[in-house]
């Protein structure tokens, strides 16, 4: 028995020397090291390696969540050349196959920024002038400025499961601004992705819609939190599917495809009076569901008509601890910057229509309130009362820019109504 027990205890002080444990220096123990043993070594570097690792990562998200390479108000000249430089612009002759309706606008429209040829006295055209769009170089700016230039911060994993796994990215000051910002992005994007397929790329609905322009908008609809895992048991994503940062990237080829085969006088690109109308009704509905939302949640209290006194409203007045202002905030900011870079384009390809009409002061004063809300980026963002002391009101200084930029847009409406 006493053997057993021996061996036993023989046994547990081996495995106890090897993990740095023992009741005396053994001379002969071949486990045996001068000073701490392994393990306590171990024990008392591991604070010192959580740390490291720590500032790592939250390092890592710094960099990811809160840095914005390329997106600087001067993105759009970067993407499109300066007004009035003709860019790529070879003369060709429309092809036999290409076939236009009566009254059908292509790159060469009456009603076009875009020159078309001139018809001489025997009413032969010469060969016409063919041009990419600029709305189109444009997406693919923005684009590649989204998922190509920045990660896609919505979908990304590391976003997705919050600040070590214990706060959600949409609790904090700073790591859920880049997310809120490229979603306003991606609300423009989609618009115009959706203006390109019904109406700029055909002619009044008449015409084959343009396959290019309809798989890009297709596309762009995929869910923005879309990863190639997610959740089995979130019913808007599929356990096993594209990524969304995968997908949006895909759209960048075929807008390139079709503004290739535009330049080239073989696909439509419709620039009437009626479509910039269209176009710019579009957008101020978007900027019009914004700026109510930025008012709800900077509202704390509204007049009651029914009770002749002030109530409690949807928002609040907690200034710099309304963690979730800086969303919308940010949100309302993508918008505007996106905005910023599309109607210059647009203002490019409608040229023509913008100088008939008459709309160059009403649209300097748009892309103005525009640009001013664009730049807009505070430190922390503040949801204060409007005539707070300590603390400002961040969302409705944003409101206003957008109220603003959204009325010069119903006035170039109410214009081109006329």
């Amino acid at each position: 028995m006493t053997r057993i027990v021996d061996f036993l205890v023989e046994i547990l002080e081996r495995i106890g020397r090897f993990f740095g444990i023992r009741r005396k220096s053994d001379p002969n123990d071949p486990f045996a090291e001068p000073g701490r043993g392994l393990f306590r070594r171990t024990l008392r570097a591991l604070p010192a390696v959580l740390a490291i690792l720590a500032i790592i990562y939250v390092g890592a998200l710094f960099w990811r969540f809160c840095f914005y390479p390329g997106m600087d108000i001067a993105y759009p000249q970067r993407i499109i050349p300066e007004e009035g430089v003709v860019l790529d612009r070879p003369e060709v002759t429309i092809p036999e196959n290409v076939q236009t309706e009566p009254g059908a606008a292509s790159t060469a429209s009456a009603d076009s920024g875009l020159p078309a040829g001139d018809t001489d006295a025997t009413g032969a055209s010469d060969p016409r002038t063919c041009a990419h769009s600029r709305i189109v170089q444009m997406q693919i700016g923005l684009l590649d400025l989204m998922v190509n230039q920045n990660p896609w911060v919505p979908g990304d994993p590391q976003y997705r499961f919050g600040f070590f796994g214990l706060i959600d990215f949409g609790d904090t000051p700073w790591f859920d601004n880049k997310a809120a910002m490229q979603m306003g992005m991606l609300t423009v994007v989609r618009r115009v992705s959706l203006d390109l397929a019904d109406t700029l790329g055909r002619v009044r609905g008449t015409s084959e819609a343009d396959p290019d322009l309809q798989a890009a908008q297709g596309r762009l609809r995929v869910n923005e939190r879309a990863w190639v895992l997610n959740n089995p048991f979130d019913p808007q994503l599929q356990t096993v599917m594209e990524g969304a940062r995968q997908s949006y990237r895909g759209a960048i080829p075929l807008y390139e495809g079709y503004n290739d085969r535009l330049g080239a006088c073989n696909a439509l690109f419709d620039v009437r009076r009626d479509n910039l109308r269209t176009l710019v009704d579009r957008l101020a509905s978007d900027l019009g569901s914004m700026a109510s939302r930025l008012n709800t949640r900077s509202k704390a209290m509204e007049w009651s008509v029914a009770q002749k006194a002030f109530v409690e409203a949807g928002g609040n007045n907690r200034g710099y601890f309304d963690f979730r202002a800086d969303n919308l905030f940010y949100e309302a900011r993508g918008e505007l910057f996106a905005l910023h870079g599309v109607l210059q384009a647009v203002r490019q390809d409608f040229a023509k229509t913008i100088d008939v009409s008459d709309l160059i002061q009403v649209w300097d004063r748009m892309e103005a309130h525009i640009a001013e809300g664009a730049r807009l980026s505070p430190m922390i963002v503040a949801n204060g009362r409007e005539d707070g002391t300590l603390t400002p009101d961040h969302l409705s200084i944003m409101g206003e820019k957008l109220l603003r930029a959204r009325a010069n847009m119903v006035e170039l409406r109410d214009i081109l109504d006329r």
